[in-house]
């Protein structure tokens, strides 16, 4: 079978296979090609899956959290992150093209993006199937096209563009404007998609009408059409049935994937099978709670990369006393199940093995408590601290976000996650509306937008004190509200690029990236491997300052 590669992405080199003729000859009468195959209904359909499974490589894996979480005002490098990979979070003199983590992510949108165009260019084609089915199968690539392209403009600006299929050996690639992949590439896709889905698909996580209103909302929110952005975010909060979960902590709840919040999630499923690598998410956000002596690694607790660590910024933007998204988001008391002593104490299994909280303990109350007391003194957390603050251990000692913990893993050890991975979701709706209506001085109306997302955060009986009022309404308190709502979900670096902040907040609540960054990371190093490839390196050369 034809293996159809984007020469951006790699060369495939064909080993060659003989047999021994007097043991066995064979005469085959067909051999299935990707002309023959896609041009069935089943094949195309394999092959829109296929565009599909390259979500997987991007969505709840490690490469998408460091190019979209650290290196922003929220997350800097736990103990996991200085150890692999802590250039990208500290934009250091070696965030270069060689990076993994950055090639990674460049090849497989480049690989996704030509098997879009194979199915968008190869579907009309297609005998057996009606005019709409074969117009959802290409909105359904074209959403996928455009959402893979969305991500490499932002992380990387001017890339190559194509929206034809590339089958053999290309050498030569472009540059392209950035203005120019949006007007022709991802504006089109999504405005395609959005005439041709359905508002509900037939198979649960199939993108829909819904979803491509959603993704050009977002995008028309970094494109600064705030009209156009209110327009379609009010559109998918007002025309179809999500409702907003309650309470916050239900959306997180692995056994409730499926939920009237979730516009549009990457599926991933139990069967090791078909799974993959499987959904990583729950690695990356946890410490390494096991030090403590009472507690052995299990499942409920997870495993701990400890690649991302809250910064000082994200900590103090939450009142756990009204808004229950602090207790919703983060991880801060281990229970144990083994037996030990601390401080002196007898620690049984079931009793309280660790208690984090966001404020400062005397040491005499924490050196006397039956257990890891650790707590907050707005001390840079990836500085030099005592054991038992935040950060403390070298960066080993912080809250967890929970939002992907997978007790549902076949062993403490497995990697494999089952967990969906939401991508678009009610809530952010009412933000980006928010945002664009107070873009066009609408302020009344961006404050009720906003207080429907803090009605729900709120604590129980705490409702009124949540809300705020037109004249609270500006960019640092937008951005902290995105801050508490969407904590690690692959979105921040974008939010802070998109505003033009991103320099700025760094500087201020990032302390191990603000001594280096500078203009030149608004965008990352194009992959060496590319550079490599091309025949017209004057063409296409390094983005500057790396």
């Amino acid at each position: 079978m034809n293996k159809i590669k984007y020469i951006l992405i790699s060369i495939i080199f064909l080993g060659s296979f003989s047999a021994c003729n007097d043991i066995l000859e064979e005469n085959p009468v067909g051999l299935a090609t990707a002309e023959s195959y896609y041009a069935t209904p089943k094949g195309i359909e394999d092959g829109l899956k296929a565009v599909y499974t390259t979500l997987r490589k991007f969505y709840g894996q490690e490469e998408s959290f460091f190019l979209t979480v650290t290196g922003t005002d929220v997350f800097t490098n736990g103990f996991g992150g200085v150890t692999n990979s802590p250039d990208i979070n500290n934009y250091s003199v070696n965030l270069l093209g060689t990076n993994a983590m950055i090639t990674a992510v460049w090849n497989n949108f480049y690989i996704g993006i030509n098997q879009a165009n194979a199915v968008i260019s190869r579907a009309p084609k297609v005998q057996g199937l009606s005019e709409t089915e074969k117009q959802r199968i290409i909105a359904e690539a074209r959403f996928i096209r455009a959402l893979y392209y969305f991500h490499l403009v932002q992380q990387f600006g001017d890339v190559h563009f194509s929206l034809e299929e590339t089958i053999g050996v290309q050498t030569t690639a472009n540059r392209t404007p950035v203005k120019t992949i949006y007007d022709q590439g991802i504006i089109p896709d999504l405005q395609f998609a959005i005439a041709n889905l359905p508002a509900k698909a037939a198979k649960y996580g199939r993108v829909t009408k819904p979803a491509s209103e959603a993704l050009l909302a977002r995008v028309q929110l970094t494109l600064g059409n705030w009209a156009e952005a209110e327009k379609l975010a009010s559109s998918v909060i007002k025309s179809y049935d999500f409702q907003l979960l309650k309470p916050f902590s239900r959306l997180w709840d692995i056994t409730n994937d499926v939920n009237s919040e979730v516009i549009w999630s990457v599926q991933f499923t139990a069967d090791p099978l078909t799974n993959g690598d499987g959904n990583q998410s729950h690695l990356f956000f946890i410490f390494d709670y096991a030090q403590n002596p009472t507690i052995i690694r299990d499942l409920a607790n997870g495993r701990p990369y400890q690649r991302f660590m809250p910064t000082n910024y994200l900590i103090k933007l939450f009142d756990p006393a009204k808004d229950s998204r602090w207790d919703g988001t983060f991880k801060t008391v281990w229970i144990a199940n083994n037996k030990g002593t601390i401080n002196g104490k007898t620690v049984s299994p079931g009793d309280t093995a660790i208690k984090i909280v966001p404020y400062p303990v005397a040491d005499a109350v924490q050196n006397a408590a039956p257990y890891w007391l650790i707590d907050f003194n707005d001390n840079w957390v990836g500085g030099t601290i005592t054991n038992l603050e935040f950060g403390g251990g070298q960066r080993r000692r912080f809250p967890a976000v929970k939002k992907y913990l997978d007790p549902l893993r076949t062993s403490i050890n497995a990697v494999d996650g089952r967990r969906d991975f939401t991508v678009l979701r009610l809530a952010e709706l009412y933000l980006i509306a928010g945002e664009a209506a107070w873009r066009q001085s609408k302020n009344a109306e961006a404050a009720a937008y906003f207080n429907v997302v803090r009605t729900r955060a709120a604590i129980e009986g705490k409702e009124a004190q949540m809300q705020i009022t037109a004249a609270d309404v500006n960019l640092n308190f937008i951005l902290d509200e995105r801050a508490r709502e969407l904590v690690g979900e692959v979105d921040r670096w974008y939010d802070l690029k998109r505003t033009g902040t991103l320099l700025e907040r760094v500087k201020k609540y990032n302390l191990d990236a603000a001594p280096n960054i500078k203009e030149m990371h608004l965008v990352r190093p194009i992959p060496q491997t590319q550079l490599d490839r091309v025949t017209n390196p004057g063409e296409f050369a390094q983005n500057p300052g790396y």
